[in-house]
């Protein structure tokens, strides 16, 4: 019961800022379309940064919980876990993760692949190797040419893109 309470603790406040912003009904959501496609400088970049890491933070916090979780066996506990996990995937890491051009941008690129990595390895944690797999895909796609990039996976070491992409194959079909 206790994990339960931290869990809902967490849910609430990793999910206070990612409140999405509405839309009146009488805009156009072409320019807002536009803008996600279109690389950003000086403080929208920034802006964009500090989304990235924030949301990198949340993973690496999902991340040990789901751990936890599964080293208590706590089935209940995980199901719920995942589907808030998911949820927060669906709501606001997925959207943040949509657009190309900051896997490409040389501020973005290093924290966009190491999200885009603790990602599938909270997937791979909640037994999810399917939709582990399909973010290992992604990353091998946008990243392709730049597997000697330096990354930080696993979390608090340095690797290369390439080693994290091995790290996470192999990993995902451990028990």
């Amino acid at each position: 019961m206790k994990i339960l309470s931290i869990i809902l603790l967490m849910a609430t406040l990793s999910l206070g800022g990612c409140t999405p912003i509405k839309q009146p009904l009488d805009e156009d959501p072409a320019p807002i379309a536009a803008e996600e496609t279109t690389p950003l400088s000086g403080s929208a970049l920034l802006e964009r940064r500090e989304e990235l890491e924030r949301a990198q933070r949340d993973l690496r916090h999902f991340r040990a919980t789901a751990e936890n979780l599964s080293h208590h066996r706590d089935r209940r506990g995980s199901n719920l876990f995942r589907a808030f996990v998911h949820a927060y995937m669906g709501m606001h890491l997925d959207p943040l993760l949509k657009s190309e051009w900051q896997s490409r941008h040389p501020e973005l690129a290093e924290t966009d692949a190491n999200l885009r990595l603790i990602k599938a390895d909270v997937l791979v944690r909640m037994r999810e190797v399917g939709r582990a797999q399909q973010v290992l895909n992604d990353v091998s796609r946008r990243f392709l040419g730049r597997e000697d990039m330096l990354i930080e996976f696993p979390i608090g070491n340095q690797t290369t893109l390439r080693q994290a992409l091995e790290i996470l194959s192999e990993g995902k079909w451990r028990g």
